[in-house]
């Protein structure tokens, strides 16, 4: 049973994905807010938990990425899509949102598929992680629902209502070299120092700050193509 405890943190993770679906069609955003944070937290336990007991095995991948295009794919591109109403006049432009928001989790789903199939090292990600790209979605969607939101006050969510997609789609298919906890002290640190700061910026600017983190991560990675910094 103890075996299985990795598989039923997935599962729990597609569970609050799921529902956290379920609670946009019903206009509780700030729920599903919530339960995306809650299935990041699954989606980390699971995978160090596998690892802790040796049981990272194929079914477990397969429910991962699973649980991952539900909750980390479709979940934030119909967050993404109710952020910017307010903003949205004509019917082309709500259809040209609709699309850019379903694309996120067309982009997350190719980029879970070729995850488990890439033979790359697993010491970098190579692309932005759909778990980061959630967690963009999630930082502005709480600063919004909760009347904190640093861009809206710089009249910038409009503009980031359709960046933030666009940038998300590419991002999961670029090929950057992105560290992570597995990977050598050079990527390791600068993962660190992006973290801190981003930490402290959450008590300056709010949740928006783990958004920009995230943006700053991609960047370096765009930088290391030309420096080799990690």
């Amino acid at each position: 049973m103890v075996q299985q405890l990795p598989n039923l943190l997935t599962l729990s993770n597609l569970l609050m994905g799921t529902i956290a679906i379920l609670a946009t069609f019903d206009h509780s955003f700030m729920l599903a807010v919530y339960l995306m944070g809650g299935c990041l937290l699954a989606d980390i336990l699971d995978g160090a938990l596998a690892r802790k007991l040796g049981v990272d095995g194929p079914l477990g991948i397969q429910l991962d990425s699973l649980a991952d295009v539900v909750s980390f794919g479709v979940l934030p591109a119909l967050i993404m899509y109710h952020l910017p109403t307010n903003f949205l006049g004509s019917e082309i432009e709500k259809l040209a949102h609709l699309i850019l928001s379903a694309l996120i989790a067309v982009s997350a789903g190719l980029r879970l598929g070729r995850f488990n199939v890439d033979t790359r090292p697993r010491e970098y990600f190579w692309g932005l992680a759909t778990p980061a790209g959630a967690m963009m979605v999630l930082a502005l969607g709480w600063s919004v629902f909760i009347k904190n939101d640093f861009t809206d006050q710089l009249g910038l969510l409009n503009y980031i209502s359709w960046i933030l997609p666009v940038f998300l789609i590419i991002s999961y298919q670029l090929a950057l070299k992105l560290p992570g906890l597995k990977s050598p002290k050079p990527g390791l640190w600068t993962m660190i120092v992006i973290a801190v700061l981003t930490i402290a910026g959450l008590f300056v600017i709010g949740p928006i700050a783990i958004a920009l983190g995230i943006f700053v991560y991609v960047l370096l990675g765009v930088v290391n193509l030309l420096v080799k910094w990690y």
